[in-house]
């Protein structure tokens, strides 16, 4: 483990409960009040106040990496270049020039890179998937998503420019690409900044995408003091409302419902779940479907959305990739 800060939790929490998959071996953390709570709340027996230190002093196969952004591409280029596999904590970066920049450094030394974009499972959104992919809802002709919370972060993560979107947007933007199957083509975005949260960038955001032919509404907010969540695809046989916990679908014939069963556990389950996604591709030789090269299309999303927002014009994407 790279980095015992706060979201450390959510992955030392879901990890520990599949000791037939994972072992922590380790963990480092500057700051040693952070190296005590990881020894004495999950018995990391050894943990070290670098990585390098980290990685010369103990034996293991995969680092996950819950560092801040802004020191990520360093932390990467160290484990690359000690042939250890590498789990990221979303975003993989703050910029897509710095996330293609990570892919390429792991391609070049042959370590696989995912990121941890957890709610594919923790939010209904693979189960969407199955219903789209399955023709249940027919040609899909649009989808209206909303974010509405009150949100007060702390920490670094108020000190930089970019974050509603990077907090919460990056797994929305992963969760539209995984839900259609399909790449971006097309964004407008719009952003604002509320005295009420101290942050020093956006609280909320208004953003229009395209897939292919297939419109996205996506409103993001962090000052709301209405509280809501939901999802709802627009389809030509059925229309598909879920979040978290259930997808319901409504046809010609009723409604029908489907429970979540990741939403209940937490977020440390699914953050296990894309841990194994890392896992299985080095027992099976492939590539996780949470790649950091897929996921560069999901960085690709968000930086597109806040150029838009800085220059008051759409932006296209080809492929889901700058053009």
């Amino acid at each position: 483990m790279v980095g015992c800060g706060g979201v450390s939790a959510m992955h030392f929490d879901g990890y520990q409960v599949h000791p037939e998959r994972i072992r922590i071996a380790a963990a480092c953390d500057p700051r040693p009040e952070r190296r005590e709570w990881a020894q004495q709340t999950y018995g990391v027996e050894r943990v070290y106040a670098s990585l390098e230190e980290m990685i010369d002093g103990s034996e293991w196969t995969a680092a996950v990496l819950c560092t801040p952004t802004n020191v990520r591409q360093d932390m990467v280029r160290t484990l690359a270049a000690a042939g250890k596999h590498i789990l990221v904590e979303k975003p993989l970066s703050d910029t897509f020039t710095e996330a293609s920049l990570i892919v390429d450094v792991c391609a070049d030394a042959g370590v696989h890179l995912a990121v941890n974009q957890n709610f594919r499972d923790h939010y209904a959104f693979d189960i969407a998937r199955r219903l789209i992919s399955d023709g249940r809802v027919g040609e899909v002709h649009g989808v209206v998503h909303t974010n509405l919370m009150f949100r007060q972060d702390r920490g670094w993560r108020t000190q930089i420019q970019r974050h509603a979107m990077s907090v919460m947007g990056v797994h929305w933007f992963d969760g539209f690409r995984h839900m259609l199957g399909r790449e971006a083509a097309w964004v407008w975005c719009r952003t604002s900044s509320s005295p009420e949260v101290d942050c020093a960038g956006e609280t909320d955001a208004f953003t229009q995408l395209l897939f292919d032919h297939i419109p996205v509404s996506y409103v993001q907010s962090f000052s709301s003091r209405l509280r809501r969540t939901d999802t709802v695809v627009l389809g030509q046989l059925g229309t598909l409302e879920f979040g978290y916990d259930t997808v319901s679908l409504r046809d010609k014939d009723g409604s029908t419902e489907w429970e979540n069963p990741y939403a209940g556990r937490g977020k440390p389950e699914s953050t296990y779940l894309s841990l194994n996604r890392l896992l299985d591709a080095l027992d099976d030789g492939g590539e996780p479907s949470n790649s950091g090269k897929d996921n560069l299309r999901t960085i690709a999303l968000l930086d597109a959305a806040y150029e838009s927002a800085r220059a008051g014009d759409p932006v296209t994407l080809t492929g889901g990739l700058p053009t």
